[in-house]
């Protein structure tokens, strides 16, 4: 495709945008940790405007460090000692065509009383999400102080050299917080009727184009619809046009639609289960409404769904989220006919899950080199041709493969199935997992561009490598399910949840699953679609332990809604033909009647392989599941860093 739509060129104010792509504003938390521009966070944002992304919008930049500390690295622009790490980052993306914004930010409620050592600050003293920490309600005079530190925040960033300002009103943060009537119980001034809910961000606006002038582009991030109906006071479709005219009316250059708040985040970031496109109604409502431009997420992982986007009308500019973690030259590869290698989000959540779980920096499972950028420029292209052989074909062996090839080793990948993709080919096969086959089918056609030699049907063994005459073997087998040392566990109705993934198992009737880990759990939801009765069997003493929450809520909901028998901390200990003996924490026993049980445990390594290969040759280096077992992002970074660092 041509894509003319997403290439053409588009206004906001004053400016002309190369392009119809704007990278929307995700938090990373790359910035050190007084909120200046590191050289993580630089190369980070240099290597986005080096793939051809139109506007730049950066994540949140805090306009205050003393009551607004939403994260340990949140960048800002509180200080005028943050001008010049800001500059260096406008240099940085400006030098390659694109145009940069920065969202400029309050916390309110969602500032972190741990991190800040100050209880929060807010319209009123209504808690970010029940259970969070109670913020107090700002006096006229806070209000006021906070109002000037969103215009000099402005003012430091234009000084830096950015192209525009966005205000983040949306996603329950302290602008939303004054536009919602959930968390805006105020009588005064700045509260009750629409106009007072209003007045604090018109306020803003006014002082900010008063420092700086009309000519001075303006954005504002709202929330177009929050999508938590039966929630008193949260901000619907209708609201949120409402406040999209507020602002029209009160000059903004262009107005940014997201959804969701504290409340509902995945209406913001939505795990793998949402289709693209699910929201874009909303923004569409807008696009009808309002005469300004408007620049819209919704869920966007290819070029030819954004320009569909641009046809239909929906939005003015596309906002690329999480495909700018995903691929960096997303643009760039649109534009040179090369979509097929343009590596997609999968909704897989890791990058939140670390961010607000964890509290770490964000990574992406399909980019291991996003936010690394400064410690991997480009690859050492220093392989000179020398042979090197990968022994498994899942995503641990497909990236290392790449990477040596990228660098200039000659390759041969060997793997035993009759296709690319290892464990990607189960990962693939429950409900909405559809990304994953893109996944694999991308990392197929990477490794046919860089000419790769891939062998499938074939075991790699030592004796069918050493014909290849490899300078090293890197081992990416996987690994294998680990089976309970158990009564009854080899009796024919047993199996474990691979078998059923690939078909190879067909339980029915009432059927126990063993461990609700994320393969348990989309075990159980094939099972329930096919009929099945279901016991859900964990040892921990909740179900889907160590999931992230919002992956976890999804699947569940799904699962849950298939009414299965849920037995949360209980051990297995023994299997027999129509029933499992359990026991409780407290020691008691507890049994079952079942038909068939599957066993989803986890997996261990396959040591043996690695054995076999280490006494054949002298370089033999295992990677992902061969060495240490775990997700998509911890294979494909664990290959990355092995195969870049090969020598």
């Amino acid at each position: 495709m041509e894509y003319k739509r997403l290439f053409e060129k588009g206004r906001i104010g004053n400016l002309t945008l190369r392009n119809r792509s704007v990278m929307s504003p995700m938090a990373t938390d790359f910035a050190d940790h007084d909120g200046t521009v590191s050289m993580k966070l630089l190369r980070y944002y240099q290597e986005r405007a080096r793939g051809g992304i139109g506007l730049i919008i950066n994540e949140y930049t805090g306009v205050d460090h003393v009551d607004s500390v939403p994260s340990p690295h949140n960048l800002r622009a509180s200080a005028d000692w943050h001008i010049a790490g800001l500059e260096s980052l406008v240099d940085a993306v400006h030098a390659y065509g694109a145009l940069i914004f920065a969202q400029i930010h309050h916390g309110g409620s969602t500032s972190k009383p741990a991190l800040s050592g100050r209880q929060s600050l807010s319209a009123s003293d209504v808690p970010a999400a029940p259970g969070a920490p109670a913020p107090r309600a700002m006096t006229i005079e806070e209000i006021k102080a906070v109002q000037k530190k969103f215009t000099d925040a402005a003012v430091r960033c234009k000084k830096a050299g950015y192209d525009g300002v966005e205000l983040h009103g949306a996603h329950s943060y302290l602008i939303g917080q004054f536009f919602s009537p959930y968390y805006n119980k105020r009588t005064d001034e700045y509260g009750g009727g629409f106009e007072n809910r209003m007045r604090f961000t018109g306020e803003i606006i006014d002082g900010i184009r008063a420092a700086l002038g009309s000519g001075f582009p303006l954005s504002v991030r709202i929330s177009g619809d929050e999508m938590t109906p039966g929630v008193p006071g949260a901000l619907t479709l209708e609201d949120g046009l409402r406040i999209g005219k507020y602002l029209e009316e009160k000059g903004i250059d262009v107005l940014n639609v997201s959804n969701g708040s504290a409340l509902n985040g995945n209406a913001n970031c939505d795990p793998y289960s949402y289709a693209p496109g699910w929201k874009k109604h909303v923004a569409k409502a807008f696009k009808q409404a309002l005469k300004i431009p408007i620049i819209a997420t919704n869920t966007i992982k290819d070029p030819a769904f954004a320009e569909s986007l641009l046809e239909e009308g929906v939005c003015d500019f596309v906002g690329l989220g999480r495909s700018q973690f995903a691929d960096p030259d997303f643009m760039k590869k649109a534009k040179e006919g090369r979509e097929d290698e343009i590596r997609q989000c999968i909704g897989c959540m890791v990058c939140r899950e670390r961010l607000l779980a964890k509290g770490q920096t964000a990574v992406c499972a399909v980019n291991p080199r996003m936010g690394r950028e400064y410690l991997y420029p480009d690859y050492p292209r220093n392989g000179s041709g020398r042979t090197v052989c990968v022994a498994g074909g899942g995503p641990g062996g497909m990236e290392a493969a790449r990477v040596l090839a990228e660098r200039g080793f000659a390759v041969t990948l060997i793997e035993k199935r009759p296709d690319l993709g290892g464990a990607l080919l189960l990962a693939d096969k429950p409900p909405h997992k559809e990304l994953i086959t893109r996944l694999i089918r991308t990392m197929k056609r990477e490794l046919e561009v860089l000419g790769v030699n891939v062998v499938c049907g074939t075991e790699a063994t030592p004796e069918r490598v050493k014909k290849y005459a490899p300078e090293a073997v890197f081992i990416a087998t996987g690994a294998v399910p680990l089976i309970p040392k158990i009564p009854g566990v080899d009796l024919p109705n047993v199996c474990t949840a691979d078998d059923v993934v690939e078909g190879k198992a067909r339980p029915a009737g009432r059927v126990a699953v063993i461990g609700t880990g994320m393969t348990g759990l989309e075990t159980a939801e094939m099972l329930g679609a096919a009929g099945c009765d279901l016991l859900l069997v964990e040892m921990l003493p909740d179900i889907g332990p160590g999931i992230f929450p919002v992956i976890r809520n999804d699947i569940l909901g799904r699962v849950m809604a298939m009414k299965p028998e849920v037995y949360a901390g209980h051990k297995l200990v023994e299997i027999l033909p129509d029933g499992i003996r359990m026991t409780r924490a407290d020691g008691a026993v507890v049994e079952a009647d079942i038909d068939a049980v599957v066993l989803s445990l986890g997996i261990r390594p396959t040591r043996n392989v690695v054995e076999a290969f280490e006494a054949a040759f002298e370089r033999v280096i295992p990677v992902a599941d061969a060495a240490t077992p775990g997700r998509i992002y911890e294979a494909t970074k664990d290959a990355f860093d092995k195969a870049y660092h090969f020598e």
